[in-house]
């Protein structure tokens, strides 16, 4: 929301003067001031950006949007595109988030063109559900199916009378590791997308947290391959981390280097701890044991 310059308060854009002091939102710049004029009427001091163009604007040719306050000329415009997966209930879900997955990966400048940049937070957890499902079931499956052929080839003579409970854990197991691994990963992007939000907003980013998550969960479209086992554990994690950075400057418009940071000081900091750690529990293991 922009703000009165006289009292600070928020106003909704159409407003020319605030309802809180009675003052004017049109306010004349000061001589050989530093503050920003509006693109339109520079006679008159800019309250806020555009939050589709990022021009500035008075209070005369702010309008509200869908994303928030945008100028007069943005307004006139046609009104933000839909992705397929916005379009759910006529498409259904199945071909919405097949048609979201290509655009990303085949050509997401087109696709994210003229876009909506915001979307409710389940919306985009619901995509990430469906990438996870779709990245790593063949690959659970197949360790399933691997792990069963593999105790089922061992020799009779070499089997415990325990095994036979060991086998039925190890199937239940792999199970449910299958079941939970789409939750575990949809609840870890949630937490991710809140971290890379704030290292957003530190650089500065002023659009909301949703639109942060909805750039996240549209970086998760690479995990499509994943119905090919092994591809998505392996592969798909470089290559979403590499489109989340193109998510995240076109959705949130903003600069690269603010968008690669918001996209890999998060995982190179989780990569450096873990090392961090492994190599510690290494080093005390060896330690012990009179290696060093």
């Amino acid at each position: 929301m922009p703000s009165c310059p006289s009292c600070q308060a928020p106003f909704a854009p159409g407003a020319e003067t605030c309802a809180r002091c009675g003052a004017s939102l049109l306010v004349a710049p000061a001589p050989g001031g530093a503050e920003p004029v509006c693109a339109v009427h520079p006679e008159w001091q800019s309250v806020a950006t555009c939050q589709r163009c990022g021009a500035f604007a008075c209070a005369r040719c702010l309008r509200q949007g869908p994303e928030g306050a945008i100028c007069a000329t943005c307004h006139e415009r046609e009104p933000l595109g839909q992705l397929p997966w916005d379009q759910r209930e006529e498409l259904g879900t199945l071909k919405a988030f097949w048609r979201t997955c290509f655009g990303m990966l085949m050509r997401p400048t087109e696709t994210l063109k003229g876009v909506n940049p915001d979307a409710p937070v389940g919306s985009s957890m619901g995509f990430v559900l469906l990438s996870a499902v779709a990245g790593f079931l063949s690959t659970c499956l197949l360790y399933i199916v691997i792990f069963a052929v593999v105790l089922g080839f061992m020799p009779e003579k070499d089997l415990r009378p325990e095994t036979g409970d060991v086998k039925l854990w190890m199937t239940v197991g792999m199970g449910v590791v299958t079941l939970l691994t789409p939750l575990f990963v949809t609840g870890m992007t949630l937490a991710n997308a809140a971290v890379d939000h704030l290292i957003l907003r530190m650089g500065g980013v002023e659009r909301g947290f949703s639109v942060t998550m909805r750039a996240h969960a549209l970086s998760h479209a690479p995990y499509i391959v994943g119905v090919i086992p092994f591809v998505a554990v392996y592969a798909a994690p470089f290559w979403a981390m590499g489109l989340r950075v193109f998510t995240y400057r076109t959705l949130h418009r903003t600069n690269w280097g603010t968008a690669a940071a918001g996209a890999l000081i998060a995982p190179l900091l989780s990569c450096c701890l873990c090392g961090g750690a492994y190599g510690a529990i290494m080093f005390a293991t060896l330690k012990s044991t009179g290696q060093f």
